[in-house]
């Protein structure tokens, strides 16, 4: 470890003068930069130095108290598990339970009520749910940019309020609905999606904001309430799955069995009972004001490399420009070491001695004849770090990877429409009761659970001991598989369900029409597919999290969890693409297309065979991405919130929860702390303690023999 510091730190953040004094450190041997201290970050650091962000119940009950340890006792007023947590915990229970009873069932909505052809209201649902996987990006930049996590989820909430009225109103109000037989008018259409895409958006800033919110009501400078930090995440993703699992069984047989305007206003109840239970504990929550977001770092990154682009790379990267010591300008994020590849990117990096002297003939003359000094800070302006250069480098390696997830997305994304169709060509009686199609969906969420433990319990143990640790992409691999089995499993049964259809003269007998004679075949063969899609989840979400989380430099983390939430996005809109580009092809010449308005009539097994055929093509292309892929040795040195609030729960928080819970228990027991309280650190020294400190506990903790 280098003992080089930097010799002038920031600033005390409540010094005179702190926002206009600037950090003088070393670029190279000769060659010395200005960093200068923005207003923003200035303000940060003195609120978090005063304690002004603490709430009025934690400035009532703080008292000076001797340095404490793991092991100690935390008072309950001082627990934020009894005194913030469950505020949090609560409204996100019923946020999602509102969002599940809204999105399960939305497809049998749109085609029973709305009359939009199958296809079309496959297509509508894939869009919508891209939009509600994309918007979460819009409210992490705000709520880390500009206002913080509070306030954006407050006003998220009013828009999400209101669209899931609005979406009450229109199954409620009879002048909002078509009528029977008839398609919906062009307003009735405008106004339902606009309240779809208010609850888009509204989602969009409670998803990303409220369990980070949480986490930041954990002092992370005490080790008690450190300890209690992957518990919270425990009964935070709990809150999710009973949230998904209820909606799937109540709010969707309430839909289908009772009416539409109960199912829809139940939701819109659940919501307003999460925004009350969110504001009651507004008086005690710790508020951390924005500290920056790094979509703004990887910009301007990509931007000094193309003003760049026309300095030469020195032969020795060693003369690309960085600072001295062990940490890097970036607060919180060590040094990274130069890698080969992407050159394009490291002349953000080329200082101007080096790089700039060929650019000054294509500068006007008035710059050509400016001072030197001028010109320098002319052309320099842009100028980057080696480290900020290799975060948008480890960024880049794993696009590839990401662009295979797409595609396994769309997969995904078959289960809240396509299998929802399927169901309703089918006989959903169990016993005296009638289940609505949507509500099989729970499989998933119960194969998930299962196959979790055992893969933690039976699978990783077993390759551990035979001397085959499964990898994260060899864990990701795993899940496409699964994901092609089962497209194939869907198209085998459906393929079986149209000979049944045959066989009992159906072909012209729309199942869903009021009346209609039932295909007999029960729905419950659908729990194979199901199954495999939860097994899938199991390996190629949860794999992509770790691989994403483990390759990602500290302070790119969250970047990348929002770049696997990107691609989960993008996964609906191409399943959307599907649809419509394979129903255009099918439905000529008078035939009514694969995916047909009478499911009897259609041929959705073709439709899910060439599914399986284009992700078995996916498959062979990751084969040749995994194998050429080098994986990352330097070590994190600390854990990321924000990264695990990104993530795409998909259907539950259930596939989230033990990975990220495993690995933040195994990060807390090395003693590191969470990635905001090393960007809001006062100095360079600090910075220098806390990193020996954590090598000394690493040692300790693997020096320990196994339990």
């Amino acid at each position: 470890m280098s003992g080089d510091l930097v010799d002038k730190t920031l600033p005390p953040a409540g010094s005179d003068g702190a926002k206009e004094e600037t950090a003088d450190v070393a670029a190279s041997e000769s060659n010395e930069e200005t960093i200068e201290v923005t207003a923003s970050e200035d303000k940060r650091r003195k609120m978090l130095a005063h304690n002004t962000t603490l709430s009025p119940f934690d400035m009532a009950h703080s008292k000076s108290a001797p340095p404490v340890s793991a092991s100690d006792k935390l008072p309950w007023r001082s627990n934020p598990m009894f005194t913030r947590a469950p505020f949090i915990i609560g409204q996100e229970f019923c946020e999602r339970l509102a969002y599940y009873g809204i999105a399960t069932n939305i497809i049998t909505f749109l085609t029973g009520e709305l009359n939009i052809s199958n296809s079309s209201a496959a297509s509508f649902v894939n869009i919508w749910s891209g939009t509600c996987y994309l918007t979460p990006l819009i409210g992490a930049f705000f709520a880390d940019a500009y206002f913080g996590r509070f306030w954006i989820i407050f006003w998220f909430s009013v828009v999400y309020m209101i669209g899931l009225t609005g979406l009450a109103l229109s199954a409620g109000i009879p002048a909002l609905l078509p009528d029977p037989g008839q398609n919906a008018s062009t307003g009735q259409a405008a106004f339902f999606w606009i309240m779809m895409y208010l609850v888009a958006l509204g989602t969009g800033g409670i998803k990303p904001n409220v369990s980070t919110f949480g986490a930041d009501q954990f002092d992370k400078e005490d080790p008690r309430q450190l300890r209690m930090l992957p518990s919270y995440f425990n009964y935070f993703y709990a809150s999710i799955n009973f949230g998904a699992i209820l909606s799937a069984t109540v709010i969707v047989n309430l839909q289908t069995n009772v009416s539409w305007t109960v199912g829809f206003a139940v939701p819109a109840g659940a919501f307003a009972v999460a925004c009350v239970i969110f504001l009651l504990g507004s008086k005690f929550y710790v508020r951390l004001p924005p500290g920056g977001s790094p979509f703004v770092r990887i910009f301007k990154t990509i931007r000094a490399a193309i003003a760049y682009r026309k300095r030469k790379l020195p032969e020795d990267p060693r003369h690309l420009h960085e600072v001295p010591g062990d940490w890097s300008i970036v607060p919180g994020q060590p040094k990274l070491p130069h890698t080969e590849g992407m050159k394009w990117l490291d002349k953000a990096a080329v200082p101007q001695e080096l790089g700039a002297i060929q650019e000054v003939s294509d500068e006007s003359e008035e710059d050509v004849e400016a001072p030197a000094e001028d010109l320098k800070g002319k052309i320099d302006r842009f100028l980057k770090t080696v480290t900020e250069v290799e975060e948008v480098k480890a960024i880049s390696r794993l696009l590839p990877v990401a662009f295979t997830l797409i595609f396994y997305n769309a997969i995904y994304a078959q289960m809240t429409t396509m299998f929802v169709l399927q169901g309703e060509g089918m006989d959903t009686a169990l016993g005296s009761l009638n289940v609505a199609p949507a509500t099989v969906s729970v499989l998933d969420s119960i194969s998930v659970i299962i196959f979790v433990f055992i893969y933690d319990m039976l699978i990783v143990p077993a390759f551990k001991k035979w001397g085959r640790p499964i990898s994260p992409l060899v864990r990701i691999g795993g899940g496409y598989v699964c994901a092609i089995l089962s497209m194939v499993v869907a198209g085998i049964v459906e393929v079986v369900r149209l000979n049944i259809v045959n066989d009992n003269n159906l072909e012209n007998v729309d199942p869903t029409q009021d009346g209609a004679p039932t295909v007999p075949m029960s729905v419950w063969w659908q729990i194979p597919q199901y199954a495999l899609v939860g097994m899938s989840e199991v390996g190629a979400m949860i794999g992509s999290m770790e691989l994403f989380y483990q390759e990602a430099p500290d302070g790119m983390r969250s970047t990348c969890a929002a770049l696997q939430l990107l691609c989960t996005g993008l996964g609906s809109y191409v399943a959307a693409a599907f649809v419509a580009i394979i129903q255009a092809i099918t439905a000529t010449g008078g035939s009514p297309g694969w995916v047909a308005d009478n499911v009897n009539e259609g041929h959705m097994d073709y439709f899910f065979f060439t599914l399986a055929i284009i992700m078995a093509i996916v498959l062979v292309g990751y084969v040749f991405i995994a194998r050429a892929f080098v994986y990352r040795t330097q070590e994190h040195v600390s854990f990321d919130v924000e990264a695990i609030a990104l993530s795409a729960d998909m259907r539950t928080g259930v596939s989230c929860a033990p990975a990220f819970n495993k690995a933040m228990s195994s990060d807390v027991k090395q003693g590191m702390t969470e990635f905001y309280s090393l960007r809001a650190s006062q100095s360079q020294e600090y910075l220098h303690s806390y990193l020996s400190s954590l090598r000394s506990r690493r040692s300790k903790v693997l020096n320990q023999p196994s339990v």
